[in-house]
């Protein structure tokens, strides 16, 4: 198993209970995943010495979930319950006075704005908005509460917004009308007109604004929220990322938009947003205004139609109005970015199956030129998800972020800058996690296509004995420009099937993020080839290994894992039993998604187009070959992989004889998330490795 010395800090800082006799180590099971106190996005107090996180528990009896917020002093000695309603507290964040505590509830038909005290009490409702809030900011001097929430452009009051609301709800026609390209978003629709703006909330009164109001922009419609604004310490000015696309769909320019705010509220002619970023026709993004208010740094791409671009950090300086590159000589993406005082910026990377803190300095750096860059830990032993979010008024003291290995649930650190280390502060699934018998992880490395290096995980069953042979899980990851990282997964969870008895391998192909620009773009045009030829040599890898039964070799996908899966049915017969979740089947359907003006790139042409070049890899004009064994699971509100997709490979199989098993979730999108669907998706997960290849060391 990969460790870290954390296990050392967590006995230091957390206050043992009474000594008990441990009870028998066991594997860890569904049922597992489902009591993990799930951690949210941690805030720091102004002074350091508190650290505000919603924790999400679950019933899965009662398929459902409740979020309250806990207080964790930095120090690891305390950790405390702060809210208590039955309705869940989600999204704490402490107000720079350090007296109180934003978040939002929905303790009646909506979700509104509520602030507590740092030493609890009852909470008091802000806002009153006519529609949810969500994505909290707060203004400088704690009087103003920012929030994200989504109306109509034509209702500019409390009103108007309510007036259309019913008379959409009570209308007989319930059909849209559709003039954009872009009319639903994973599994909602936003035909109906309404957009996401920015509200100022006053903390005192409860009044609220609409700083958008008659600016002709809104944010994006594929986010909503706290990263696509932020505003000035000064609180005058309010920069937002909003689409400088002419026609919603057809085409993408995220562009960072500066909007003067320190006006009267009835002042009629409201100044126009200036754009700062029109120097790069791909996405710029995700504000964040120094603390002395002179820089805002912000993310970037430069190439169009491409999600998986580097993303770089940027520095606008609000005197001289120019856009410095901080990070264009860093090989890797950097996100969540952060400033850590007035010249250094903090960030997290993804690298090499790893996430981790960055830190960069801006301080005398010119264009085009490297910052001081450092990645934390260095270590390759030491995997971690960091996600820093720091106080923007006490940067020297301390960050608090969430670290997780593939055994080790999301779990609050804070470090230090005046010591080395890193300090786990919480114990919520401490003794949940002594209970488990996990298995040894490995980081392994194979020649893959083109015979480069290619990264991949292996991960064990508890109790593993190598004299004996085992059946293998080849896990093939979604994207497919993300990777398999050390992150504890609730859906895919490798040690929960290696659990089961097998022994589960995870290659991150070519294609895959995290190890640099090139690598990632390299099956640009051909989805297919590289990453097939990948996981043949993955395999053979795997099967070389003196402990593993080639006869019993299975491989299961999702999204461009599922893609896969279809792909490998048409070029190989080597597995014998594979799993298939919201596969990409037929590039030419997928017509159908929500995003289809990007697909050019990846693919070489449209389905009208070049053909041939589509056809290259498109899975569905392989179907003449399948042979595999199939099960096939899918959602019906999944609209990034429509559900139409599923059908047609199940329909496919199942017409030409192939052992085939169709799971269809109505209530449910890309991804599992009810509690009893999961139990439903695993129960016919493993029975499908069950019925066809069996489970544990062949006997």
């Amino acid at each position: 198993m990969i460790r870290t010395l954390r296990i050392c800090v967590v006995v230091l800082l957390v206050i043992a209970p009474t000594a008990t006799p441990q009870a028998p180590k066991r594997p860890i099971t569904l049922e597992d995943l489902w009591k993990v106190k799930r951690l949210g996005k941690p805030s720091i107090a102004p002074d350091g010495k508190w650290v505000a996180v919603d924790v999400t528990s679950f019933d899965m009896d009662d398929n459902s979930s409740n979020t309250q917020i806990w207080l964790c002093s930095t120090d690891g000695k305390t950790q405390k319950q702060l809210t208590t309603h039955k309705a869940d507290s989600k999204g704490p964040l402490w107000s720079p006075d350090g007296k109180s505590i934003a978040f939002t509830s929905k303790r009646g038909e909506l979700t509104q704005i509520y602030v507590i005290s740092r030493d609890g009490g009852e909470a008091r409702q802000v806002s009153k908005l006519p529609m949810n809030a969500s994505g909290l900011k707060w203004g400088a001097d704690s009087k103003t509460i920012y929030c994200v929430v989504w109306t109509w452009p034509d209702t500019p009051d409390d009103a108007s917004y309510t007036q259309k609301e019913k008379a959409k709800k009570d209308d007989k026609v319930q059909a849209y009308v559709i003039d954009d390209a872009l009319y639903r978003v994973w599994d909602h629709w936003i035909a109906d007109g309404k957009r996401p703006v920015v509200f100022a909330v006053d903390v005192e009164k409860g009044h609220h604004r609409n700083l958008l109001l008659g600016a002709k922009r809104t944010l994006p419609v594929s986010g909503g929220s706290a990263s696509d604004y932020d505003v000035s310490p000064d609180g005058k000015e309010l920069c937002f990322t909003s689409e400088s696309a002419k026609e919603l769909g057809m085409d993408y320019n995220l562009d960072l938009f500066l909007l003067d705010i320190d006006t009267k509220p009835d002042r009629k002619k409201l100044p126009e947003p200036r754009n700062i970023t029109a120097d790069n026709p791909a996405n710029d993004f995700a504000p964040v205004y120094s603390p002395d208010g002179k820089s805002i740094a912000f993310s970037r791409q430069t190439t169009k139609f491409f999600y998986a671009d580097r993303v770089r950090i940027m520095e606008h300086d609000r005197k001289s109005g120019k856009n410095l590159a901080l990070t264009e000589n860093f090989d890797r993406s950097c996100s969540s970015c952060q400033w850590d005082g007035a010249d250094r910026l903090v960030f997290e990377t993804e690298d090499e199956g790893f996430h981790r803190i960055g830190y960069g300095g801006t301080k005398g750096v010119e264009a085009g030129a490297l910052p001081t860059m450092n990645l934390a830990p260095f270590s390759q032993s030491a995997p971690v998800v960091s996600r820093p979010q720091p106080s923007r008024y006490a940067i020297e003291l301390k960050h608090a972020f969430l670290r997780s290995d593939f055994g080790m649930p999301s779990s609050l650190f804070v470090r230090h800058f005046d010591s080395s280390g890193d300090y786990h502060i919480e114990h919520f699934n401490n003794a949940l996690r002594a209970e488990w018998d996990l298995g040894e992880v490995k980081n392994a490395h194979y020649k893959g296509a083109d015979d480069e290096a290619v990264q991949m995980w292996i991960v064990y069953p508890p109790k593993f004995d190598k004299t004996k042979k085992w059946p293998l899980l080849m896990m093939i990851h979604g994207g497919p420009h993300n990777a398999i990282t050390t992150d504890f997964h609730y859906r895919w969870n490798a040690h929960l099937f290696a659990s089961k008895g097998y022994v589960v391998a995870i290659p991150n192909f070519h294609g895959s993020s995290g190890f640099g620009q090139k690598f990632t773009d390299s099956i640009t045009g051909d989805m297919a080839t590289k990453p097939f030829i990948d996981v043949m040599k993955a395999t053979d890898y795997m099967e070389a290994l003196p402990y593993i039964d080639k006869t019993r070799t299975t491989t299961a996908g999702a999204s461009y894992g599922g893609y896969m899966m279809a792909w490998l049915n048409g070029h190989t017969d080597r597995y014998k039993a594979m799993i298939c979740h919201a596969g990409v089947y037929n590039w030419d359907s997928m017509m159908a998604s929500d995003f289809v003006r990007g697909r050019e790139r990846p693919l070489g042409a449209f389905p009208w187009g070049d053909q041939a070049k589509v056809d290259k890899h498109n899975p569905q004009r392989f179907a003449k070959n399948f042979k595999t064994p199939t099960l096939v699971m899918h959602g019906e509100k999944d609209y990034r992989v429509p559900i139409t997709q599923g059908f047609e490979y199940y329909n496919t199989l199942r017409i030409k004889g192939v052992p085939t098993r169709l799971v269809y979730f109505p209530d449910e999108n890309h991804w599992i998330m009810k509690p009893q669907n999961a139990r439903l998706w695993h129960r016919e997960f493993f029975a499908w490795l069950e019925k066809h290849v069996g489970s544990g060391p062949t006997k």
